[in-house]
């Protein structure tokens, strides 16, 4: 029987022990503040690289305009002719073709020209979404004809003809004079 004691004994001092342990650790874990190291603010970095690029693109046009022809239409705009009563009706059947409620807006688009009425100033402009400029205006020129239009009347409605940007950066560097005037204007 005493060694069953003795078994006991040890066992109940290895679990007291185990537990002091335990309570130790666990005193040490509560009991300890943490130190907390301040956050850190991440800064966001920004780094820019300048890349030089040729002066010719950012001095100059993509494509030159001819003056004459933008002078003649400032002329057409400020000394504006009056139409003639056919063209006056052609004009006014192009402008139903707007939404109701509209005044301003596209009247006729394909993919090579957009043809827009700006209320405000009373113009047709025409955006050229093609390389090819001569079809480009011939086909505005036609559109205009199959409304009604007389050339003469085209010519003076004033309308100005322009380039897409992206297609006038497609022509950098060919040495284009181009007229904003339709054709025959």
């Amino acid at each position: 029987m005493k060694q069953k004691q003795k078994e006991n004994i040890f066992i109940i001092a290895l679990a007291g022990l185990l537990l002091i342990i335990v309570f130790w650790i666990a005193i040490l874990a509560f009991s300890a503040e943490p130190t907390l190291q301040p956050e850190q603010q991440i800064q966001p970095t920004i780094t820019i690289t300048l890349t030089p690029t040729p002066t010719h693109e950012t001095t100059s046009p993509p494509v030159k305009y001819d003056t004459a022809a933008q002078d003649k239409l400032l002329d057409k705009f400020n000394n504006r002719q009056a139409l003639s009563s056919n063209d006056t009706f052609a004009k006014a059947k192009i402008l139903a073709s707007l939404p109701p409620g509209q005044q301003s807006g596209i009247v006729y688009k394909t993919s090579n020209i957009s043809i827009e009425y700006v209320h405000s100033p009373d113009l047709f402009q025409i955006e050229i979404l093609t390389t090819d400029i001569a079809q480009a205006k011939a086909a505005a020129n036609v559109w205009f004809r199959a409304q009604g239009m007389s050339q003469r009347g085209i010519c003076d409605l004033p309308l100005l003809f322009y380039l897409n940007w992206e297609i006038a950066n497609q022509m950098r560097g060919q040495n284009i004079q181009f007229s904003p005037l339709g054709n025959g204007c």
